[in-house]
């Protein structure tokens, strides 16, 4: 799935990089076995919306160096990194386009990403996989479309790609590859088990919602919602009149068991569940034969008490928390503080596990 690759494959050890938009977390992980083994972690908390905004990296000077002093405090001696870039830096469509040659798909392919990216592809890098079915009874049905060919297309701003070098190289890390969140989470959460099951995962941060629909294994389709955590805190906030930090510690603390904000999150949970709904709908209308068939909460925000539970009611469906160390071995007296960070360290786990796709 990491499609920007920079030095390929065979890696003993990787370090995971996910710079977010008010932390940088790191995780270490040992790749000699099938099963990667946990090594170590880093977490730099910061300002809110003081390291990324929605369209570029604000404190770029200072990344590498908060990020060297967390992998130094650490003890993370490994240089070898792979970086995760957040959906709302990147670009993903789906296209379905005439079968042609290996010698004419970039070509083609060029011409279809300028349907849906909104600047010059000379600034862009692209990057794409050829979608295969493998349901046998879609496959039989599809013959008649042979002529045919689907393609995930996506696209990273080289812009985007130059700063992530920059950080990696003046933290004195030897970039592997960068890749969009998306497929970082997908290989953390979706072992063997799961790939047996057509899951939606439904990622929700302080400020967006991710939701991906994984057949087999693999992003089959899309949607970034605009609302998080942040949105129900600052709802709270402005509501009781109390201060953010006030405002978190209710949330975290009730949620939607607290009568005094019930009534103020509860529009903001009803469009996160509007939104998963209508993904749910969508892929199940063009996928008859594959319909979805649960969902994997992840992400602080999934946690609030009493979400699931209206999830549950709004769209019918087994739900689970999601876990991004099950494809991960770690000592037992690890396991309190590495559950207690599970969420946040989501992207940066599945990130260092890129190349055991």
């Amino acid at each position: 799935m990491g499609l920007f690759d920079f030095m390929g494959t065979g890696k003993s050890e990787a370090v995971g990089v996910d710079i977010g938009t008010s932390s940088i977390k790191a995780v270490h992980l040992d790749l000699r076995k099938a099963r990667p083994i946990f090594k170590n972690f880093a977490i730099a908390r910061l300002k809110k919306g003081s390291i990324q905004t929605s369209n570029r990296i604000i404190a770029g000077k200072q990344i590498s160096k908060i990020l060297s002093f967390s992998l130094n405090k650490s003890q993370i001696k490994c240089r070898t990194a792979s970086f995760s870039v957040p959906n709302f830096s990147s670009f993903i469509s789906f296209v379905t386009i005439p079968k042609v040659t290996e010698e004419q798909l970039s070509s083609k392919l060029e011409e279809e990403a300028r349907k849906f990216i909104p600047v010059p592809l000379s600034e862009v890098s692209l990057g794409w996989e050829i979608i295969k079915d493998y349901n046998k009874k879609r496959a039989m049905e599809m013959k008649s479309k042979k002529d045919t060919m689907k393609i995930l297309l996506m696209a990273i701003a080289n812009d985007t790609i130059k700063k992530y070098e920059t950080i990696a190289k003046k933290s004195n890390l030897n970039l592997q590859s960068i890749e969009a969140e998306n497929f970082s989470l997908i290989r953390c959460l979706i072992d063997k088990e799961n790939k047996k099951k057509t899951t939606l995962i439904l990622d929700i941060g302080s400020r967006i919602c991710n939701i991906l629909v994984v057949y087999n294994g693999f992003l089959r389709g899309t949607r970034n919602v605009d609302v998080g955590g942040g949105d129900i805190s600052n709802a709270i906030s402005r509501a009781l009149n109390i201060d953010l930090l006030r405002a978190e510690e209710m949330k975290k603390q009730g949620g939607l068991q607290d009568s005094r904000i019930k009534d103020l999150i509860l529009p903001i949970i009803g469009r996160i569940s509007q939104e998963t709904k209508r993904m749910q709908e969508t892929y199940n209308s063009k996928n008859p034969n594959s319909p979805i068939e649960q969902i994997l909460l992840v992400g602080g925000t999934s946690k609030l008490k009493g979400f699931k539970e209206v999830l549950a009611k709004d769209l019918n469906i087994p739900i689970f928390d999601g876990d991004p160390w099950t494809r991960v071995k770690f000592d037992k007296e690890q396991e309190a503080i590495l559950r207690d960070h599970q969420d946040e360290l989501a992207v940066a786990i599945g990130v260092a596990m890129n190349g055991l796709d």
